[in-house]
């Protein structure tokens, strides 16, 4: 009994050391290891990181803005919209342009073009030099019957430095680049 003393103390500091606030993972430390898994491809896991980044700082926009694209790759499209939304509400110009273009995205892979023309709107009037903003906006316009709309985007997406589409559209419709 006298040789368990140690190994009882150790288990007891260690249970303490654990639950103290000053050594639980900061939302950055959090973030980073969700990041981590991200890039590999644990879009499940990054989630879990991220949630518990932003249960520690409800603020933390990037955190929100991760986790949908997490719950986009994992193709729960409810939650990476509602992710979308909060960034859209807590976050700067920069972070609304990129939540109102993302969840563009999302709109557009389920099927509601309308909603993600307004979407992709929204992000054009945060960031108007936003190529890809005017590219999808005009994918999306294509769906929805609107070529003539659909060449403007895509004008408008050479323009503002889309290289491939430019060069697409030297290639197979010269004539609507020279158009002012």
């Amino acid at each position: 009994m006298h040789n368990l003393i140690p190994y009882i103390l150790t288990a007891l500091l260690s249970v303490l050391f654990a639950w103290n606030p000053l050594y639980a993972e900061s939302p950055k430390q959090s973030y980073n290891k969700g990041y981590a898994q991200h890039l590999k491809g644990q879009h499940s896991n990054a989630a879990k990181y991220y949630t518990k980044a932003i249960n520690r700082k409800p603020s933390f926009v990037q955190a929100y803005l991760m986790r949908a694209a997490a719950y986009h790759s994992l193709k729960e499209y409810e939650q990476a919209m509602r992710d979308y939304t909060k960034v859209i509400e807590l976050g700067e110009e920069y972070f609304k342009a990129v939540g109102y273009f993302n969840r563009g995205i999302v709109h557009y892979d389920i099927g509601k073009y309308n909603a993600a023309i307004i979407d992709f709107t929204w992000a054009l009037s945060y960031d108007h030099k936003m190529a890809l903003a005017y590219l999808h906006r005009g994918i999306a316009k294509g769906r929805n019957g609107d070529k003539n709309g659909q060449v403007k985007d895509f004008v408008y997406a050479a323009r503002t430095g889309d290289f491939e589409v430019r060069k697409w559209l030297e290639q197979h419709a010269p004539h609507v680049l020279e158009r002012k």
